[in-house]
């Protein structure tokens, strides 16, 4: 089982995606920028730290976080201008994403345009994260939805990449419920 979920779980990495990036030629004034924390392909746990404007890698126990599950399956970050407010039900963070495409350099703003949301609980706390891909993947085949095989294999790491059952699954939501989510938390 295991051997097939890392089969799938590489092959959609690498096959998701076309590899050369184009410009978007269409901007405006609602596009969404995602900020890239974690790359593609990585297991070390790093963040933003807003004091010293710069990554880090989360510290526990003296030790950098290393992913002891698969690494991650695809580019984790936040979206730029969000705050999750723990008096409202967050979990004190910027809103997490996942822009599914080829491994993109740490600290990256990229452009967005997101397909999904993958609602998940974290000890008692809200801790979704919005699925996205890039705006210059527009004729993406996951531009309307996420296919049923994707969502198996984000579930199942989102579901045990802390250890098992310290994540709780709670649902996915479409496109109108990521954006609607994005709005909820933005600045």
């Amino acid at each position: 089982m295991k051997n097939i979920f890392s089969f799938f779980l590489i092959a959609f990495i690498l096959f998701g995606c076309e590899f050369q990036q184009k410009e978007n030629p269409i901007k405006d004034s609602s596009s969404l920028n995602a900020i890239i924390e974690i790359p593609a392909g990585t297991n070390i746990k790093y963040e933003y730290n807003y004091d010293s404007q710069g990554f880090q890698a989360e510290i526990i126990n003296d030790q950098k976080r290393i992913i002891n599950y698969l690494p991650y399956p695809g580019n984790y970050g936040f979206i730029e201008n969000t705050f999750m407010d723990p008096s409202l039900g967050g979990d004190g963070d910027a809103l997490d994403v996942l822009v599914v495409c080829e491994a993109l350099l740490q600290g990256k703003k990229i452009n967005i345009e997101p397909i999904g949301i993958l609602k998940l609980m974290d000890d008692g706390k809200e801790d979704h994260k919005i699925i996205a891909i890039p705006t210059y993947h527009k004729e993406s085949f996951m531009l309307d939805s996420i296919p049923i095989s994707v969502k198996f294999i984000l579930k199942t790491w989102f579901s045990n990449y802390k250890g098992v059952g310290k994540m709780q699954f709670i649902s996915w939501g479409d496109k109108k419920e990521a954006l609607n989510e994005i709005k909820k938390w933005q600045l």
